[in-house]
């Protein structure tokens, strides 16, 4: 583990932790993503999240959304973190944007997410 940042450890280490309690691999495998140096750390834009999913089905993104794009559905996003543009766009089109803590309450065994990277 290369973390530096004590805030993105501690996100890893609960990422691993709930992929080994609950044998839920999606959480293992998103771990392993967010854990990477900085220069390939996942950044994503809101219009490639509208292409993975139905509405309130639940992304899982290891890294950073950007706010890029339109979003013209409602969508459950999980992040380690959002610009402040792609939170007011998922927000009002009806969609939810989480931290990492609230969407593996909502989703401890990882069941249905989908991971984007």
């Amino acid at each position: 583990m290369k973390a530096v940042n004590s805030v993105l450890k501690g996100t890893i280490v609960r990422l691993e932790r709930q992929g080994r309690k609950r044998k839920a691999p999606v959480w293992a495998s998103a771990s392993e993503i967010l854990s990477r140096g900085s220069s390939t750390r996942v950044e994503v834009n809101v219009n490639h999240l509208t292409r993975f999913t139905g509405k309130k089905q639940p992304i899982f993104v290891p890294g950073k959304v950007l706010g890029t794009g339109v979003v013209e559905k409602g969508l459950v996003v999980g992040a380690y973190a959002f610009s402040s543009s792609a939170r007011k766009k998922i927000e009002a089109a009806g969609g939810e944007a989480v931290g990492v803590e609230e969407f593996l309450k909502r989703y401890p065994e990882g069941s249905g997410v989908i991971i984007v990277s």
